[in-house]
């Protein structure tokens, strides 16, 4: 590749400046990484302009102005129609180059685009994240500390691990998961026993609601014994202050990953009982709330049922 800087540190495109895209290209750009971005709101990018990205006008260009191009976008059709569709941003990639999804999305999209990419020389990875959620919700959002969860060649990942350490991963936190579609293999499991988590917790708040317990003491409880959960312990923690649920991350969201959940347990043959339950609680928030409530919606719906809010006194 020719578009290294002097610093030898490639070029980076960034495709998709949301919630988590935006303050992963604050970090890459304060680590020195020349950066190229695109959005569908340009005003998404006004901080990153002003640290030194480059603004691209369309997705095609941060393909052809780029080493490596990732992708954070909400949903696997959005990340083909980027990069294979009418996005154009495969065909515009030099061979040599690397194509990173740091999207939650589907094994199947990705090995349509890698059939495409390598013929071309496109190298193509996985890399999903998760917010380490050692501090109440929306710290770790802030700070950009991440887990990783990558998949691909283990040459590829041992090239792009600075990448990954700048783009906000917490080293030991960086997961070389196997090869292309290990990665998202983890991401979706970990989203959808997290979707589980936080419904299982709101039926257990709600019927100590009733029973007239304090919900905190109720917390410490359950937080000390074997039923202790990072949910539990940390992400509730909004909800009781605040009554935050969370709208980084909407409702709609959920229940996509929670389908891909699903789709992975109709793969590989086993049967989603209780993914289908935690779903049904989901789309019922949805419907009750609407698409761009929080991902914690489904605790209002056990608050309904109870009576009451899940509050601090």
């Amino acid at each position: 590749m020719t578009s290294e800087n002097t610093q030898g540190l490639p070029t980076v495109g960034l495709i998709g400046l949301g919630n988590l895209g935006n303050p992963m290209a604050v970090s890459a750009l304060s680590h020195g990484y020349p950066m190229v971005v695109h959005s569908l709101n340009k005003a998404e990018a006004e901080n990153l302009i002003a640290l030194g990205a480059t603004w691209a006008n369309s997705a095609a260009e941060v393909g052809s102005k780029s080493d490596v191009v990732i992708t954070v976008l909400p949903a696997p059709h959005h990340v083909r129609d980027i990069m294979i569709g009418s996005g154009g941003v495969l065909e515009q990639m030099k061979p040599g180059s690397t194509f990173i999804d740091m999207s939650t999305s589907s094994v199947e999209v990705a090995n349509e685009i890698k059939e495409l990419a390598d013929p071309k020389g496109v190298a193509v990875m996985e890399a999903p994240v998760s917010f380490l959620a050692k501090a109440p919700i929306g710290a770790s959002r802030n700070s950009a500390q991440l887990q990783i969860f990558v998949g691909g060649t283990t040459e590829h990942f041992e090239q792009h691990l600075p990448l990954f350490r700048a783009l906000g991963g917490m080293p030991e936190q960086i997961y070389h998961a196997g090869p292309n579609g290990a990665g998202y293999g983890i991401k979706v499991l970990l989203n959808l026993l997290w979707f589980m988590y936080a419904a299982g917790t709101s039926e257990v708040l709600a019927i100590g609601s009733k029973l007239g317990l304090d919900l905190r003491v109720l917390q410490q409880a359950l937080c000390a014994s074997p039923s202790q959960s990072n949910f539990l312990q940390y992400d509730i923690n909004s909800v009781f202050e605040a009554g935050n649920y969370d709208d980084g991350f909407t409702i709609d969201l959920v229940c996509k990953d929670i389908q891909l959940g699903i789709a992975l347990g109709e793969k590989t043959g086993i049967d989603t009982k209780l993914a289908h339950i935690v779903e049904q609680l989901h789309q019922q928030a949805l419907a009750t709330y609407g698409p761009k409530s929080g991902e914690m919606s489904v605790v209002k719906l056990y608050e309904e049922a109870a009576g009451r809010l899940f509050r601090d006194q």
